[in-house]
This record gives structure tokens, sequence and C-alpha cells, in this order.
């Protein structure tokens, strides 16, 4: 720093006091605090409020100039740096915005924008502003002992270091009467249940889940999905990893290599027994469709 320091003052190049600072294990970067000594990346307070100050305002309208999405996507790319899971939640704004092309033309504001607008201010509320860092590698889910799979006519199921939880699809689930057309959702919802339940473990972790239907591979990839049903279940995917602070990534994998969670999600008991023999003796409780499927408050 003084070799640098006594270098620029040689070229007459002025250096701001304000943003000199170093070395140091804990330093504000583009306006996000990197503490290195707890891992973490920080977003001022004043910030937060500024960007749940500014979602609100959005969502009172029906409609917004092209300029106005344009500052929120500033305010929301800016979150991102620290909220990495949220990413896949600005496409759909991008889109809208590029719908028009001057900056006073107005867009209006539908259902799907409004709830990806809804599930960042209800997490923003919520949130201390911390993000710890991400490992490095990716953690195969199956090396975790995490495993997760669905059987359409039957049910779900996931097993977690020894926990585990099964249970037949609800009378109420969306698309019952075509499971043909929702196999993507049936894959996905175990792996929201495993989230839900078990996400709080998952801290810092990238997590490389396996899927043996390639739909579903695809849409955790983009964060998104034009079904209405499947986009409940990414937000709601979403916001545990946000509130945990993991990553999900996927990659297709044959079915017949999921023994255990294929065992659970068809009912199969004994068979489950025989290829867990160390799993509890109790399931985890499943929580309710209604806490799986994310809905605006």
């Amino acid at each position: 720093m003084a070799l640098l320091s006594l270098f620029f003052n040689k070229l007459s190049i002025p250096l701001s006091k304000r943003k000199t600072v170093g070395p140091s294990c804990v330093l504000e970067y583009l306006g996000i605090v990197l503490d290195i000594v707890n891992m973490q990346a920080r977003l001022p307070q004043d910030k937060v409020k500024r960007i749940t100050d500014f979602i609100t305002l959005i969502l009172s309208k029906k409609s917004c100039t092209r300029k106005g999405l344009e500052q929120l996507l500033g305010h929301l790319n800016f979150a991102t740096r620290v909220i990495l899971p949220g990413r896949s939640f600005v496409s759909y704004l991008y889109k809208l915005m590029s719908s028009v092309k001057e900056s006073f033309y107005h867009v209006n504001l539908n259902k799907e924008c409004k709830a990806d607008l809804y599930m960042w201010l209800s997490f923003l509320k919520n949130w201390n502003g911390i993000n710890f860092f991400y490992e490095k590698t990716l953690t195969k889910a199956a090396d975790m002992m995490l495993y997760t799979d669905a059987s359409s006519l039957i049910g779900f199921g996931g097993y977690y270091q020894h926990k585990w939880f099964c249970d037949r699809w609800p009378d109420n689930l969306p698309c019952k009467a075509d499971f043909a057309a929702s196999l993507a959702f049936l894959e996905l919802y175990p792996i929201v249940v495993a989230a839900v339940l078990w996400g709080k473990e998952w801290c810092g972790k990238r997590i490389h889940f396996y899927c043996d239907n390639l739909a579903t591979v695809h849409i955790i990839a983009k964060g998104r999905s034009k079904e209405t049903n499947i986009m409940k279940l990414m937000r709601k995917l979403t916001m545990c990893a946000a509130t945990y602070n993991f990553a999900v990534y996927s990659d297709n994998l044959p079915g017949k290599s999921n023994v255990i969670a294929d065992a659970l999600s068809r009912l199969q008991m004994n068979k489950f027994r025989l290829l867990a023999p160390l799993a509890e003796a109790i399931a985890t409780p499943c929580p309710q469709l209604s806490n799986i499927l994310w809905t605006a408050q």
C-alpha cells in the first residue's frame, strides 16, 4: 500500500482517503462489506431498506415506466451480489423491461411479475443482510447422503443422513389429474420438501442434485418455468436457499441409480429398510402442501 501510494503521488494521481484502506480482513467493496474472518458478505441495512422501500412502491402500482423497472433492476442486481439464489428472479423483469423501447413507456405489472417481487420483499424484510461465503466446489447430494425421488402414481420421498420422509401425493395436489404433464413438478416437489426440512443444515454449500427428469434439470438450471405451479415450487426453493444460504444445481441421472429414495417414493418400506439399515425408526413429518407451494403473503 505504501509503494502504491508513493507511485500515485509521483504521477500526481489523487487517491480518495475514504476508499483507500487495507490491508484489512474486513473492508467495503462496491457497497458490500467483505469479512474474511467470519467468511461473510454483508449488505448494509440502509441499502436493504432502500431496496424494500422501492419494491413496495412498485408493488403499489398496476404499471410502471421502463425507467422505473431499470431502477428496480439496478437495486436487485446489487442485492444479488450477496443473495446469489435471487439471480434467476430478475430475468422476468428484464423480459418485461425489454417489451418497450422508450424510457417513458409504461409496462403492465402482471401476476408473475408481482409474485417475484413479493418473494423478494418477503425475504428482504426478514433478512439480517448477512450471507456466508459459498464453498468453492460443488457437493454432490449423494456425497451428503441426500437423495430425493418421486413416483408419479404413488408418492414421494427423501433421505438425508439417516433421516427420511415419504408420503402419498396430497389429494389437492395441482394438476394431479394429468401426471404425464406434471413430471417436472412431481420431481421437484421432494427436493423442495428436503430444503424446507433440512436446508438449515446446508449453509454455504453448492449442492448438486441428480434427477431422472430432464425438464426438472433445466428448470433448476434456469430457476424459472412457464408453469405457474412449478414457479410456486421454485420460489419456495429459492426462499429456502436464500434464507439458509445454499445454492442448488442439478444434472440428469437414471432413476435406477437412486434406489433408496426410489423405494421411499413407492412406499416400499421393507426394501427401504434393507437399503438403509441405519435409517431412523420414525420418519420426519412432511410439511403441508400449503408450506411447500410459495404464495404471496
